[in-house]
């Protein structure tokens, strides 16, 4: 719990959005990224959508293990709260979205129940907990892991726009491309993360 403490919340940001990249360095939510990122416009509403998602929910998620499961020693049970509290948050934020913003809603509606089975919204609130973060620095952490998701996914769709454009070879496919583009955009990240480390 000290060594948490003393994080500073702008490092805490920028090593989930780059140096420990939810996506590139604990390989999750990699299916949307495959599936989704043949489209820009999609690409970017997921990520965005994602990124609201995952800010919700690791603060719900945080809250009920820090005053319910911890106090009365039920942590075993965090991974069944966890699941139902995302699943819980997705539903109610659909339903009120297409409520009262329609308009809103015809743009993440579809995304919403994707966002449900995606294990970086799961995997960001378990390590919250896990390095036992406190509320603010779980934000600041959901923050920056949504920030690098929608990242990442946004750059893959803009160089699969290009791709589409030429001949990939067959064997490869779309999947294989994208996995590659995906490696390479995560030695970029690792570049970035030696400047950052090394004071540049």
């Amino acid at each position: 719990m000290e060594a948490a403490l003393q994080i500073p919340l702008l490092t805490l940001f920028l090593t989930a959005a780059v140096s420990e990249n939810v996506a590139l360095y604990y390989f999750l939510g990699i299916c949307p990224l495959i599936s989704i990122s043949a489209d820009l416009k999609a690409s970017f509403n997921m990520g965005l959508t994602v990124s609201m998602v995952m800010l919700i929910t690791t603060a719900a998620n945080w809250a009920v293990y820090n005053l319910l499961l911890r106090p009365l020693a039920l942590e075993y049970l965090q991974l069944l709260f966890f699941v139902s509290i995302i699943a819980a948050v997705v539903q109610l934020l659909e339903q009120f979205l297409d409520r009262f913003f329609p308009s809103i809603y015809e743009v993440f509606g579809i995304f919403l129940p994707l966002i449900t089975v995606n294990c970086a919204i799961l995997g960001v609130a378990m390590f919250a907990v896990l390095r036992e973060y406190s509320l603010v620095q779980s934000l600041v952490f959901a923050a920056g892991s949504g920030m690098g998701w929608w990242l990442v996914i946004c750059i893959i769709a803009s160089v699969r726009r290009r791709i589409d454009l030429t001949a990939v070879p067959v064997h490869l496919g779309k999947t294989g491309i994208t996995m590659l583009i995906a490696a390479v955009i995560a030695l970029a990240f690792s570049g970035i993360t030696e400047l950052m480390s090394g004071g540049l």
